[in-house]
């Protein structure tokens, strides 16, 4: 469903840091609060720093799936790819998975020697738990099922941390990022430097146009996904089936009711009348 001009820019005005447009022109207008976010993420020294990349398309070959990195940048013989998760769902682990094969191939040319990979790191910020085990982050390496002291050693790794326990974080300056990340009050000098910056960027009338825009093409990329999948969905579907899908697409909020209709094929009088809608109208 097509959001206004009106709704995004009163939208806008609430915006918290979190929020994945604001994320990603924060940080790649500062590589120094990049680099002090990365360092206390990783608890690693990072002595130099490429500017970063946001929404960063990579795709291996023409016939493969396309990625987009939120945050892409690179260190002294690192790769960091940091991305905003404001829902959780299950195709995390294996999405970090394809990131992490995408930025190898990316990084590796014809005739160089594997032992020229470069770390890298698959950095996720979650609002929520992502596995359901409580734990205020979850880092992941290769190690051996029979001797958990042998790792790997491929320098690949991925790390997923959970903003709502950020009670259980290790230090007081993560403890106060993560409360900050969920919308709470800065509280450090680093947060307050950030909440600054998120308030200029507000200020910036040009700024709000971006995330107008910027919002109303995501919206337009989703209902593209969206309408070819529903319409598989609703092959083969009986009655009930139709109307328990039409249901969910209403709560997506991404179609409109004519196309919901399409989709599932019942009439748009039909969706309507689940959408609590005047069927006449």
């Amino acid at each position: 469903m097509e959001k206004t001009s009106e709704f995004l820019s009163q939208s806008w005005d609430n915006l918290t840091f979190a929020n994945n447009f604001l994320f990603c022109k924060i940080l790649e207008s500062d590589k120094e609060l990049c680099r002090k976010l990365l360092e206390l993420l990783l608890h690693i020294k990072i002595d130099h720093l490429e500017f970063p990349e946001t929404e960063r398309s990579m795709q291996p070959s023409i016939n493969s799936k396309s990625v987009r990195f939120d945050v892409y940048t690179k260190g002294d013989n690192k790769i960091f790819d940091v991305e905003m998760q404001t829902t959780v769902n299950k195709s995390l682990a294996k999405r970090s998975r394809y990131y992490q094969s995408v930025i190898d191939m990316d990084n590796l040319s014809k005739g160089e020697q594997y032992s020229q990979l470069k770390d890298s790191y698959i950095i996720f910020l979650c609002l929520d738990d992502p596995f359901g085990k409580n734990l205020p982050s979850y880092y992941f390496e290769n190690i051996c099922r029979e001797d958990n002291s042998v790792k790997l050693d491929d320098r690949a790794f991925k790390v997923f941390f959970n903003a709502s326990r950020y009670d259980k974080m290790a230090s007081d300056e993560e403890k106060s990022f993560f409360k900050f990340l969920r919308g709470e009050e800065a509280t450090s000098e680093f947060t307050k430097s950030i909440e600054e910056k998120v308030s200029r960027a507000k200020e910036n009338p040009r700024m709000r146009q971006n995330f107008i825009t910027w919002e109303q093409a995501v919206a337009e990329e989703a209902e593209g996904r969206a309408i070819p999948m529903a319409k598989e969905m609703a092959k083969d579907m009986n009655k009930q089936t139709k109307l328990d899908s039409a249901r969910k697409l209403l709560a997506l909020n991404l179609l409109s009711v004519e196309q919901i209709a399409q989709a599932v094929g019942l009439s748009v009088q039909e969706v309507k009348e689940l959408a609590g809608q005047d069927p006449s109208a």
